[in-house]
């Protein structure tokens, strides 16, 4: 008979420091829900994770109906707590409801999370140095060819450990590059959203301004090609006179639930915060003047990425002297501390996993 104690899923092994880049180990199990428009949501179970079966007809592999949703998940003291779960999955749900598909009931997928993170105790055992991420998605699997929504879904959940510099230590400050000729949305579009179409879409550019040297893409608006929206797939602030700025919310840029948690974080610690339309000239006429002190990113992922440079047609931009600056660290830190409960949970922003699982 295996011995379960010291079996390890073929997907997933114990990170040492620095081992392994994001997203190539996996946990053991995965949640599955089904959807039919004539029914509704049925079927929720937990399973090994594996492959899946879908038919070469499947709409998601035509048309695009596939949406994804990430959050991350940590043990302190041997207690597991998803880092505001609810915020995450209300947002998946404008993701949904945007691509016409069937919203998530939040407390139900609360309750099979729940689930599923008791039956990875194991996985979290394994890498108590290390946070977990946890990804969602739903696809459209009804077999058929015509372009309609699909009548039936599929929600998975799994889990993916990941290495301890996303819990602890801020990342390497990043160099991007200002693309002016792609676009990544417009107002009106899905660009809001985390469909998979977002992403295809910015690998042209992306991989230009990486055989270019830079690490990512600083994307502007897709109308006067002047303001800015998002670094690659992370909302972006900049530091000027002290002042943090960030692009207020227009219809093309992410509601991340990072984004709207440092904005909150950084009014209590008493910085003056302003989200607002920002063009790239001003920040270059910013730079010249020294006003622009530091630029930085949000994710779920990583938390806070610095900007150490930006490449601006003939201008490059260096932000401090390519080092991390003291506002983002003071963000970084404080936010990570709230995150790994080294500070009170005075927002309640952390879900506590019930050690007791329920039965599906």
């Amino acid at each position: 008979m295996e011995n379960k104690s010291s079996r390890k899923s073929a997907a997933v092994e114990t990170l040492d420091e620095g081992e392994s880049p994001f997203g190539h180990q996996f946990g053991n199990k995965m949640l599955i829900m089904s959807y039919d428009s004539a029914k509704g949501w049925s079927s929720p179970h937990i399973k090994p994770y594996a492959p899946i079966t879908i038919s070469p007809s499947a709409q998601c592999l035509h048309y695009g109906q596939t949406v994804f949703e990430d959050m991350k998940a940590y043990i302190i003291k041997h207690s597991i707590h998803i880092f505001k779960p609810q915020e995450h999955l209300e947002k998946f749900n404008l993701s949904l409801k945007r691509i016409e598909m069937p919203e998530v009931e939040v407390e139900s997928v609360l309750l099979r999370l729940n689930q599923l993170l008791n039956q990875e105790q194991q996985l979290f055992e394994e890498n108590h140095n290390h946070s977990i991420y946890i990804r969602t998605f739903m696809y459209a699997s009804e077999s058929k060819l015509g372009v309609s929504k699909s009548d039936t879904y599929e929600f998975i959940a799994f889990l993916s450990p990941l290495t301890s510099n996303t819990k602890c230590h801020i990342p390497e400050p990043i160099k991007v590059y200002v693309e002016d000729n792609y676009v990544k949305s417009v107002p009106g579009g899905a660009g809001y959203t985390q469909y998979g179409g977002n992403y295809a879409s910015t690998y042209a550019a992306t991989s230009m301004a990486t055989q270019l040297g830079y690490d990512q893409v600083l994307w502007l608006d897709g109308i006067n090609r002047s303001y800015i929206e998002d670094i690659g797939n992370m909302n972006v602030f900049f530091v000027i006179n002290q002042q943090i700025i960030t692009p207020e919310l227009n219809g093309s840029i992410v509601p991340g639930v990072t984004r709207q948690s440092i904005i909150e974080l950084a009014k209590e610690l008493g910085y003056q915060i302003e989200e607002r339309k920002i063009s790239i000239e001003e920040i270059s006429e910013r730079y010249k003047e020294g006003s622009l002190t530091e630029i930085f990113c949000t994710d779920t992922l990583h938390s806070l990425t610095p900007v150490s440079e930006v490449k601006y047609k003939s201008d490059t931009l260096i932000i401090n002297n390519h080092k991390t600056g003291p506002i983002t660290q003071h963000l970084f830190k404080t936010y990570s501390f709230i995150q790994n409960k080294t500070l009170p949970d005075i927002r309640n922003w952390n879900y506590s996993i019930q050690r007791e699982p329920t039965t599906i």
